[in-house]
């Protein structure tokens, strides 16, 4: 892979996408000192590298670093180890799987409902047809305790589901 990326930088990157996940706020060096038992110097250094290559971005010229697309892709299909699932869990997804599907719609509604359930986050789906809307915004308004009133915003149409909570 022409992107491979060597020891450091791989616990570097996933330190930082891990991070930036718990916490939504651009990820310094000084974060990563204890963690990574390196100087601020070193991951200041090795930081710059994956933002230079791509895995990194920077919301502004003295803040710390996000991961891009990039970074994502790579810490999901180089970093994420799927043996942290437990057998619960294990057995929730081969059940899902074996769900008959009747469409898109029903498929996209399985997976997002499954993956929110086991990682306990937020799951949004997007069709096939993406490349025709561009999602500006997603709004959650807690209906009462029964779920969350999803909305989100394109640039051509407004659009409303009901998700509820899991």
């Amino acid at each position: 892979m022409a992107d491979d990326l060597d020891h450091r930088k791989r616990k570097i990157l996933q330190a930082i996408v891990e991070e930036y996940i718990e916490t939504a706020e651009p990820v310094s060096s000084g974060n990563l000192v204890k963690a990574l038992d390196c100087s601020s110097a070193t991951i200041r250094n090795e930081m710059a590298e994956l933002e230079h290559t791509g895995f990194l971005e920077k919301t502004h010229t003295s803040s710390g670093r996000v991961p891009s697309q990039k970074g994502y892709r790579y810490y999901v299909d180089q970093l994420v180890r799927d043996d942290n699932l437990t057998k619960q869990e294990m057995e929730i997804i081969k059940q899902r799987l074996e769900t008959k599907v009747n469409g898109l719609e029903d498929l996209a509604r399985i997976a997002t409902t499954t993956l929110s359930e086991i990682t306990h986050y937020t799951t949004v789906s997007v069709g096939p047809d993406m490349n025709n809307h561009t999602i500006i915004d997603i709004k959650f308004v807690l209906l009462r305790n029964e779920g969350f009133d999803g909305c989100y915003f394109d640039r051509f149409r407004d659009h409303s589901r009901i998700c509820y909570q899991i």
